[in-house]
């Protein structure tokens, strides 16, 4: 009688090398598309610095401008420049989530891989002495246990929040680099309106100062 695939070593080996590939690939995937963040942010900056010289001309030289655009539409241009900036700012937080959550998986991913390579060194090791012994002993980690060890020095908010966080991305095994995605999104989207605005504020200039 053949074996099923949970109980043959040999097709269990197989599913979980196209398991890891696949999510290695995934993993690649995802870090590629993460790392074009600073590039975003280059350009959310570059508008936002000239938003900064924009708004500090209009305010510097309000009695120069003010007969040009007229009190109406001095108001509506300052507001929209305003609001160009905290998008510019909001798309800021969001790129600094996105390249520390990418920075702490790369990193994570290099420190962890030699404490991997030696528990399963010694896994081996392990499992064989206790086959010549003819006991059965657990030698996989309990994550558990480190989740624990990583939350002691935090306040109780930040333990509460890490457990609610681990239970909100149980068994999702990119879940860090979803973290990083979702990041990442917000803040093209956030970069896409302070764009937009700052248009919008070209834009009305020019309306207001082709109606005097």
């Amino acid at each position: 009688m053949s074996k099923t695939t949970s109980d043959d070593p040999l097709l269990e080996w197989n599913r979980l090398n196209i398991e890891n590939t696949e999510q290695g690939f995934t993993s690649a995937l995802f870090h590629s598309l993460a790392e074009t963040s600073p590039l975003v942010d280059k350009f959310s900056i570059w508008l936002l610095a000239g938003t900064g010289a924009t708004g500090a001309l209009l305010i510097t030289q309000i009695k120069s401008i003010l007969p040009y655009l007229s009190v109406h539409g001095y108001k509506a241009c300052l507001i929209i420049l305003v609001i160009s900036a905290v998008t510019g700012f909001i798309a800021k937080y969001y790129s600094l989530r996105c390249n520390i959550q990418n920075n702490v998986q790369a990193k994570l991913s290099e420190l962890s891989k030699p404490v991997f390579d030696k528990h399963k060194e010694d896994k081996d090791k392990i499992l064989e002495y206790a086959n010549q012994r003819g006991i059965e002993i657990q030698t996989e980690i309990n994550f558990e246990n480190v989740i624990n060890e990583i939350s002691k020095p935090f306040p109780f908010w930040v333990k509460w929040l890490i457990a609610r966080k681990i239970n909100k991305s149980s068994g999702e095994r990119q879940a860090g680099f979803h973290i990083a995605i979702k990041a990442y999104t917000s803040q093209l989207r956030w970069t896409l309106i302070q764009s937009v605005l700052f248009l919008l504020f070209i834009s009305t200039a020019a309306w207001f100062a082709n109606a005097i």
